[in-house]
């Protein structure tokens, strides 16, 4: 089994002409930590979370991974500006949900959660 890493465009474009397409998706929400920058006005390092998604593609046979990040949220930030930064990555999220539909790929749709 050949194991790809790609982009989403690419996956479907070779989806167009395929005869089965399928896609398992795991979402989750990264921590990381943004050091010292002092142009970008980050004085001190911050801990923060990246919304993520895991899609795990088969295409006629030949397995293709692609990892994208969707938003990201401070620690530091409000319970509503944590809320609005998970609504848009789900929107966001849905938006590929819907053009992998289009490029007939079956797709189970998971969203982030709180």
């Amino acid at each position: 089994m050949e194991r790809l890493k790609t982009r989403l465009e690419e996956i479907i474009e070779k989806a167009k002409g395929a005869q089965k397409a399928t896609c398992k998706v795991n979402v989750f929400k990264q921590p990381v930590k943004y050091l010292v920058h002092p142009e970008a006005e980050i004085t001190e390092e911050m801990e923060a979370f990246l919304y993520t998604a895991d899609f795990d593609f088969d295409i006629d046979g030949k397995h293709y991974i692609v990892r994208k990040t969707y938003a990201t949220e401070f620690a530091t930030e409000s319970f509503e500006a944590k809320r609005a930064c998970r609504n848009l990555a789900n929107a966001r999220l849905k938006e590929d949900y819907k053009r992998l539909k289009e490029a007939g790929i079956e797709v189970e749709e998971k969203f982030f959660e709180e």
